[in-house]
Protein backbone atom coordinates (compact mmCIF):
# COMPACT_ATOMS: atom_id res chain seq x y z
CA UNK A 1 0.00 0.00 0.00
CA UNK A 2 1.73 3.26 -0.82
CA UNK A 3 1.61 6.21 1.02
CA UNK A 4 -1.18 8.52 0.18
CA UNK A 5 -1.75 11.53 2.98
CA UNK A 6 -2.77 14.55 0.88
CA UNK A 7 0.45 17.11 2.20
CA UNK A 8 1.84 20.24 0.33
CA UNK A 9 4.74 19.84 -1.04
CA UNK A 10 7.88 21.79 -0.33
CA UNK A 11 6.97 24.39 -2.60
CA UNK A 12 3.43 24.73 -1.76
CA UNK A 13 4.82 25.70 1.94
CA UNK A 14 7.29 28.18 0.07
CA UNK A 15 4.73 29.87 -1.79
CA UNK A 16 2.51 30.43 1.10
CA UNK A 17 5.31 31.62 3.11
CA UNK A 18 5.95 33.57 0.52
CA UNK A 19 2.41 34.97 0.15
CA UNK A 20 2.40 35.52 3.81
CA UNK A 21 5.35 37.74 3.74
CA UNK A 22 4.08 39.35 0.91
CA UNK A 23 1.09 40.16 2.71
CA UNK A 24 2.36 41.44 6.32
CA UNK A 25 4.95 43.50 4.24
CA UNK A 26 2.01 45.57 2.84
CA UNK A 27 0.44 45.97 5.94
CA UNK A 28 3.71 47.18 7.11
CA UNK A 29 3.96 49.40 4.51
CA UNK A 30 0.40 51.02 5.39
CA UNK A 31 0.69 51.30 8.39
CA UNK A 32 4.19 53.13 8.18
CA UNK A 33 2.34 55.11 5.07
CA UNK A 34 -0.26 56.21 7.90
CA UNK A 35 1.71 56.33 10.86
CA UNK A 36 5.02 56.91 10.07
CA UNK A 37 4.65 61.03 9.76
CA UNK A 38 3.76 61.41 13.49
CA UNK A 39 6.49 63.48 14.98
CA UNK A 40 7.13 66.92 16.55
CA UNK A 41 6.62 69.87 14.18
CA UNK A 42 9.74 71.20 13.20
CA UNK A 43 10.60 74.65 14.92
CA UNK A 44 12.99 77.10 12.93
CA UNK A 45 15.98 77.59 14.75
CA UNK A 46 18.95 81.27 14.77
CA UNK A 47 21.76 80.76 15.99
CA UNK A 48 24.44 84.11 16.08
CA UNK A 49 26.86 84.05 14.52
CA UNK A 50 30.13 86.26 15.39
CA UNK A 51 32.18 87.07 11.63
CA UNK A 52 35.66 88.29 12.64
CA UNK A 53 35.77 91.01 9.72
CA UNK A 54 39.60 93.28 9.89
Amino acid sequence: MAYSEKRPSFLGYLFRLIFMLLILGLLGLVAFAYFGDIGMEPEPRSIPIDLDAN
